[in-house]
């Protein structure tokens, strides 16, 4: 899991427009962990994959726009299919 989410940050700053908004750094990636120990305390029974993809989604989707949405949610389906 760790492998899927450094590649979705480093494909991400490779292929999103360049924007302040954006942060794929070690701050970015606290965040997202700290709202997947959230889901996984408020849900034990869900898979740890769930968990990583659902906190991805989710921490991230709203300060992405336009066309960078798209591919951003293309590598998340990509990296964590079904």
């Amino acid at each position: 899991l760790g492998l899927k989410f450094a590649t979705l940050y480093a494909l991400n700053k490779d292929l999103l427009s360049a924007s302040k908004k954006y942060d794929w750094g070690m701050r970015a990636i606290k965040s997202v962990l700290v709202v997947a120990g959230g889901f996984k305390r408020a849900d034990p029974t869900l898979t740890e994959q769930a968990v990583l993809m659902r906190s991805l989604r989710d921490t991230n989707v709203a300060k992405i726009e336009g066309d960078d949405l798209k591919i951003f949610m293309g590598l998340l389906r990509d990296l964590f299919p079904g």
